[in-house]
Order: structure tokens, then sequence, then C-alpha cells
């Protein structure tokens, strides 16, 4: 029995439709930050040759200014019908800066940024009909962009479970080029070339996309390096979030650390070399009591990875809170993490370097998983000397990392009352940078939006932005693909961009199963988590089912 038909058996007539509120149940908790505490909004600068933001013809929150004049420029409102946290999640940029890709968990939208003061929503694709069943991706939390091509993929196995590749030359006009079918979420992804490398909870996952139906050329794991991880929990060893460059794929592995792999031959990845905060006989030891802590908390929980232009230095992101269920232990380090530099000149001998630490979280609040005010480190950007980076609540910051053994904040603005930022991108270089920002943590009943802001980028630099890898050699396919629904909106002035949904936003079932609505800052093993949504005996029978 094939994976869709089973789950309309399994849940019944309009189930799959009405998903996406029992994912978010299942993936984010509740927002209990007490609205008796403060708001935080703080904004820190050391100028070198800061571009002086101009008011913005968008709603830009309301910050305390430090007298430094570092702030947003300008931002564009991003909601969507299916989820209130996950409003704005990964920000891409075109190579120029012209343009961002942001995805909206129900698809994605297209910004115009030509005029960084007064970002533009121009297109809204949403409903994406991607295969013969016409179901859509659902749970869209990641894009990936490369030389006019975008990979949109779904974190979520209802509806069409994979990803889908457009031609995006008229970024106002996506057109679609190829599918493909995984039938696992894909909370990650990357476009290097003519293949996608998708996450596959223990394993990456390599697609060649040059035929008309892609087909996948290799898998890795780290129990392909060493067989002792089997005896791993997946959690612990999870591939969340990867990154390519050149001959290299570095996986970012949470416990099991962060493993840098050859791919000059995409079918035959091999490794290269590997940091880790815990060792193999260490994650083997973590008895099934304490493995929902080791999750949660550091060390380890790599979470993000990226080099720098040249492959000699790796950037690790670690996400991680407090688990409060461990508070006994007397030396509990509850959380967040930062971003730690490696030396990686010689990947097979790396050093550790230094580490960029997160923002303090406000005097009161909690780094509690459930209900904390979240300040650990999330995705970021280095494009030659310059760290760009989200901090959830603690909003973004600028590094100088031309001393990568002493790096230097330049630049620092967070409003936590406001805005949680998933990620922060460069866009032109000494000019502005971008931030998409998921929700408005504290605005009750969770429909405050998500949006994509824009930022002076503090630092004047020689380097140049180079794209993402060489171009996809996909033609249009063979064979006639349906194409997605989309909206185009239209934004007649210079304001707040307009959302195309009319509709009022879901309210989730938590992960109980006792409705209400859902919250929480989305972290990284929600996607996993949300497996609940379907049941364990459910995602269990449709996995044996695609097997068979």
């Amino acid at each position: 029995m094939r994976r869709r038909e089973y789950l309309r058996s399994a849940l019944g007539a309009g189930a799959l439709s009405g998903m996406t509120a029992t994912v978010l149940g299942a993936a984010t908790g509740t927002d209990a930050s007490p609205s008796s505490i403060a708001p935080t909004a703080t904004a820190t600068v050391t100028p070198t040759a800061t571009p002086t933001p101009t008011e913005t013809g968008t709603a830009a929150p309301t910050e305390t200014d430090s007298g430094d004049g570092f702030g947003p420029l300008g931002s564009a409102e991003i909601t969507n019908s299916m989820s209130t946290y996950l409003r704005a999640t990964e920000a891409v940029t075109t190579v120029d800066g012209q343009y961002a890709f942001v995805s909206r968990f129900d698809g994605f939208e297209v910004v115009d940024l030509s005029d960084p003061a007064s970002p533009e929503v121009v297109h809204t694709a949403t409903n994406l009909l991607v295969d013969e069943g016409g179901e859509p991706l659902i749970a869209v939390l990641d894009v990936k962009y490369n030389r006019d091509r975008l990979l949109v993929s779904a974190g979520f196995t209802a509806g069409f479970p994979g990803f889908a590749l457009y031609d995006v030359s008229t970024p106002t006009d996506p057109t679609l080029l190829r599918t493909y079918e995984t039938f696992h979420n894909v909370h990650n992804s990357y476009l290097y070339g003519n293949h996608a490398y998708l996450t596959d909870r223990g394993k990456v996952e390599i697609i060649d996309l040059r035929p008309a139906e892609p087909e996948r050329v290799a898998t890795w794991s780290v129990t392909d390096y060493d067989d002792g991880y089997e005896e791993v929990s997946v959690g612990l060893r999870n591939v969340h979030d990867l990154y390519v460059q050149g001959d290299r794929c570095y996986l970012a592995c949470w416990d099991a650390g962060t493993w840098i792999l050859d791919v000059s031959d995409p079918a035959e990845p091999t490794h290269v070399g590997h940091v880790a905060d815990r060792s193999l006989s260490e994650l083997q030891s973590t008895s099934t009591a304490d493995r929902d802590s080791a999750v949660l908390e550091p060390p380890g929980n790599d979470h993000y990875v990226q080099p720098n232009d040249d492959g000699t230095v790796l950037a690790v992101g670690k996400e991680s809170w407090n688990d409060p269920d461990n508070d006994a232990q007397a030396d509990d380090p509850g959380g967040p993490s930062g971003i730690t530099l490696w030396d990686v000149a010689d990947p097979s001998d790396p050093t550790e370097l230094a580490t960029v630490d997160p923002p303090p979280v406000p005097e009161g609040e909690t780094t509690d998983r459930e209900g904390g005010y979240y300040t650990t480190a999330h995705n970021f950007d280095i494009v030659g000397d310059t760290l760009y980076s989200s901090w959830y609540r603690g909003g973004v910051r600028v590094h100088d990392i031309s001393d990568p053994a002493d790096p230097r904040e330049v630049a620092a603005w967070e409003q936590g009352d406001e805005t949680s930022f998933w990620t922060a991108q460069a866009a032109v270089l000494g000019e502005y940078f971008v931030g998409s920002s998921m929700h408005d943590p504290e605005d009750e009943g969770a429909n405050g939006p998500g949006g994509l802001y824009t930022f002076p980028d503090p630092l004047a630099t020689d380097a140049t932005r180079t794209p993402a890898g060489p171009p996809v050699d996909s033609a249009p396919p063979a064979t006639e693909s349906p194409t997605p629904t989309v909206s185009p909106t239209p934004t007649p002035s210079p304001t707040a961009a307009t959302p195309t949904e009319s509709e009022t936003p879901a309210t989730g079932t938590t992960a109980d199963g006792t409705g209400g609505t859902t919250g929480g800052d989305g972290p990284g093993l929600g996607v996993l988590a949300a497996l609940a949504g379907l049941g364990l005996g459910t995602w269990r029978a449709v996995r044996s089912g695609d097997e068979s």
C-alpha cells in the first residue's frame, strides 16, 4: 500500500488538510512568557562605515534607540493561514541582493529588496501542487537559492513530502522544473550544482537533479564511519542541517558533532574529518532516562554549520535550552549556546579557535525549552570576514571574524517582545543584510505576523558575494508537470506588504491533543517531534508500507 493511501485510510477524510495544526502543537509546545516582564529592546553598534538608517515605509517595530542609530531599515510582513508561529522561516537572497525568497510554511514569498527601506512582497506562492494527486508541499521550512534556481522543501510527511525545484530567473514568476518525493520530512536542504542535499533524520540524502525524474545517488550517516553509532539514539545523531562548498559537505549532527565529507563525487561521499563535544562512547552510555536532557542541553547540539569563503574556518551554531527536569544536577549547564569557530585548514585535524556567546536572557526569564525566552543560536551567514547571525528573541548580530580566534561584535539589535529571528543573511555587502522573524512572540493569541527585516551592513568590505555553486543543468521536464497555484501579491504603495490569505490563522492542537493555541519558538527538533501528530503507530505503518 502506498503511503498516501495509508494516510487517507488511517487519518480519515479531511485529516490531511488539518494536519498542520497537529504538527504545530507537537512541535512547539506553549509560550509562557509572562506579560508582566518588561519588553527588551536594545541596539548596539561599533560604527565602521555604517549607513544611516532611513525612515521606513513599513511598520517597523519601535525600539529603544541606544544613540548609535543601528536598527532596522525596513520590513515586509510575512504571514500564512496554516501556522501562527512559523510565519517566516528561512530567507535566502540573490547574489546581487535585489531579491529574497522566504519560506512561510504553506509556500514561499518573493521580496523585492531594491529599496531596502521599503522591502515589498512581490510574489506569493502557496498551495504548491507538485504531484499528480494534487497534494501540496506542507510545512515548508526551508528554501535554498543558487543561480536562478530555488529549492523548496517540505518539513513534514503529510501532503507531498519532498521538494520542488523552481526556475526563478524571473523572480516574480517562478516556474516549476522538478519535483522529488522523499517519503520523509526534509527539515533542511542545500542546492549545489546538479545535486540537492537533504536531511533525513540520521543521514544525508543526495539527489541528482538532472533527470526529468530526479534520482537519489547516495546517502551517508555517521554509522557509515563507525557502526558503533547504531547504538546511539537517532535523536542524538540527527543530521539537522548542512552546507556544501566546493568538494566539501558539512553536516551538523546534533550531539554527534559536525562532520566534513568529500563530495567531489556526490555518489561516493567519504569522511574527511569531524569535531564533537561528546565522544562515541559517551553517546553510547547515555541512558534512556538522560536522553531527553542530552538532546536539549549542552554540550553538543550542533544545529547549523557554514565555512568561511576559503573553507579554512568553520562556524558551528549550537541550539540548546534548559531542561527543568534536570535542574537537580549541580553542574546543570542549561543553555543557551553560541557559535563556535574552528580552524579546519586541515579538516582531518580541526582546532577550536573561539566561541561567539549568545545574548543574555532578560532578568526574570528562563531558558527552559517550554515557555522559555530563547536567545540560543539559530541560522547565520558568513561572507568575507563578516558573520551575520540570528538568535531567536536575542535578535540579530554582526561580527568581524577577520581574526577568527578573536571575533569582534560590531552591531547588535534585539526586540524580543516583538521578534524572534530564524536567520540572518547577507544581501548587498556594506549596504544592507536581511533577517527573518518567525512571529511576534508576545502577541496574545499568537496571531502576530512574522517579517523580513532589512538592516544596515556595518562593515565596509572588499569581499565579493559569489553563487552558492555551479549552475544546475536541469532543463524543463520531459513530461508535463502540474503547475503550482501562485498568487501575485500587488503592493500599490511602499507600505507594509499585504498577505494574500484572508482566512483567520488556525489555532493549533497541543502535543497531548487537548487543543488550544500553540506557542514556542520552533526549535530545531520541533519537526521531528511533530511526528507525534501522526501517532507513532501510524508513522511506523507508513514507513513499513513505503518499504514493502
